[in-house]
């Protein structure tokens, strides 16, 4: 099972969390936390200087300096309020990396001294890349269209630049997003290294949001499929020790049952053969290492899902405050872009309208998923054929099923759940918002 169970879940988030500056991520099998070695101390330092601290503090000017248009105002807005919040998720992925490392090693390593379903963890890998691509996907049509469409209004401010006399004022020559720029940036000689920096810039706070976002969403995945299959676990436990005592017995003494063995589903069939040649002793012992390993599975995945939302708590607060003022602020500048058929910035608005959505909805969902399966533990537990198994060993599946009467939750700093009706309640709110904005600019 170790050769062939998967292997380095987050391997594409590590590379670029690295990459960004945010930590030396180790993978689990590491066995090694180191967070700044060495250099790259010097190298994180001088990347979030001048990305984070740089480009998004010139960003967040731009909307407060000079006489803005509506529709500029807004969408540059929408960049400040996400990159701006993002802070606090950075200031948790500096000083947690280690807590979150721990996280991720018990889903990786910790979760396989117990039982686990190799096909499903395969499954949650893939659904996570899925997710993870997605996400960056419309991350990039965002850039991309809005560089297009730079591109083309300066084109056209080429054009008419080239109609006027030399005593005739040139209109003001812009970028494609907007940013505050302390240098004068009219004259290609200066224009065309100020459009790289904000193109790099760009990619490099968006890669930071997109790859702490779907790196959350999929640790919330794995927490939620491991919930899964101790469910699974549980069910099959009984079944489960009977076939491994079953492959225990000689073969021609397990045929001695005859024709009435073909009568016996395979499950039964095992219990009855074991029940014939295995002492009870030693089947009770079997069931009490089964369901004990049950037990300890859960508690251990409970530790772990209670620790992961104390150490995130306040990102996903973070996340809540930014999703709704970015999808609002989205809205209106969707709104706009349609009214007026801005085909390239209409593309470049829904791109980033879906992105938004996406960002907020793969942890609420995720996260739903999870409350969901811990809750599901309890049928489990009564379809585990509990009436089987002696008296004095039911008490660890009756705890199991008093904790799953508790729902488990991940918290926003504990104003709100993580889940389906807070990200209903969200996309209400930025409703709600977005229309009291339109109203005021009629």
């Amino acid at each position: 099972m170790s050769e062939s169970r998967p292997k380095r879940y987050f391997g594409f988030h590590y590379r670029v969390l690295r990459f960004l500056g945010l930590g030396w991520w180790h993978h689990p099998e590491e066995e090694n936390t180191t967070n700044f070695p060495g250099w790259y101390f010097y190298y994180s330092i001088a990347t979030q200087v001048v990305w984070v601290a740089g480009f998004v503090g010139l960003e967040t000017i731009d909307p407060f300096v000079g006489e803005k248009e509506m529709d500029r105002f807004m969408f540059s807005l929408s960049f400040v309020i996400t990159h701006n919040l993002t802070l606090i998720k950075l200031y948790i992925f500096f000083f947690k990396n280690v807590d979150i490392q721990e996280i991720v090693h018990t889903l990786e390593i910790g979760m396989y001294d117990y039982y686990q379903n190799i096909a499903k963890n395969r499954k949650t890998v893939k659904i996570s890349k899925i997710i993870t691509c997605s996400f960056i996907f419309f991350g990039w049509v965002t850039i991309g269209n809005g560089n297009v469409y730079g591109t083309i209004q300066d084109l056209q401010w080429k054009k008419l630049v080239a109609t006027l006399n030399d005593s005739t004022p040139r209109p003001v020559r812009t970028l494609p997003q907007p940013i505050y720029i302390p240098w004068d940036y009219q004259k290609d000689a200066s224009y065309i290294p100020t459009f790289v920096l904000e193109t790099v810039g760009l990619l490099w706070t968006g890669h930071i949001v997109m790859t702490i976002d779907t790196f959350i969403a999929s640790v919330i995945l794995h927490m939620g499929s491991q919930f899964e299959i101790l469910n699974e676990a549980i069910t099959t436990a009984y079944d489960r020790t009977m076939k491994s005592l079953r492959e225990g017995i000689n073969h021609d003494g397990g045929n001695i049952q005859g024709r009435e063995s073909l009568l016996l589903s395979v499950e039964d069939n095992n219990e009855k053969i074991v029940e014939s040649f295995v002492p009870r002793e030693e089947i009770d012992a079997a069931l009490q290492t089964t369901y004990r390993n049950c037990f300890r599975q859960h508690q251990a995945l409970i530790k772990c899902v209670e620790k992961f939302s104390r150490t995130y708590s306040y990102g996903f607060m973070t996340q809540l405050l930014s999703s709704m003022a970015a999808i609002c602020v989205v809205m209106v500048q969707v709104s706009q872009d349609a009214s007026s058929f801005k085909s390239v910035r209409l593309i470049t608005s829904v791109a980033f309208f879906v992105a938004m959505i996406i960002q907020l909805g793969i942890q609420c969902f995720t996260g739903n998923e999870l409350t969901l399966q811990a809750e599901r533990l309890s049928d489990a537990v009564m379809q585990s054929k509990w009436e089987r198994i002696p008296t004095n060993q039911r008490r660890p599946l009756l705890l199991m099923m008093m904790r799953a009467q508790r729902p488990l939750r991940l918290t926003a700093a504990g104003f709100t759940h993580m889940d389906n009706a807070c990200f209903l309640a969200i996309m209400k709110a930025a409703y709600s918002y977005y229309a009291v904005l339109s109203q005021k600019q009629q």
